[in-house]
């Protein structure tokens, strides 16, 4: 399933930036809440990354789960860090945040494999 992992976000990525011809004020004004929201601050980059991970899980959007899963790692987070943020997702959302947690494991499985 890691190809449906790399197609997810490759599709998120080209719809989101096609916004910039459909409603490029609210798409540039998103995007700069993200690199505001996003700077490390008392919080690092890396912990927000995986805060965001635990709310898409809760909320449940897929692309958003494979989107801030690759920005977590890029940020330095293990696939240690991330599950267990998604523990945190269970405690809040019980079986079905663990039913989209599939989502995040297919993802790390794509670019942060366990070690054996």
């Amino acid at each position: 399933m890691t190809e449906d992992t790399e197609k997810t976000l490759k599709s998120f990525m080209k719809h989101f930036g096609a916004l910039n011809r459909d409603m490029p004020e609210t798409r540039n004004a998103f995007s700069d809440l993200l690199k505001t929201v996003h700077r490390d601050g008392a919080l690092s980059a890396k912990v927000k990354e995986i805060m965001c991970i635990v709310a898409s899980i809760l909320q449940p959007c897929e692309s958003c789960m494979v989107f801030h899963t690759k920005k977590a790692l890029d940020a330095g987070a293990s696939r240690e860090e991330i599950m267990e943020g998604c523990a945190v997702a269970i405690v809040m959302g019980g079986g079905p945040a663990a039913a989209h947690l599939a989502t995040v494991q297919d993802a790390l499985d794509e670019w942060a494999p366990r070690k054996r």
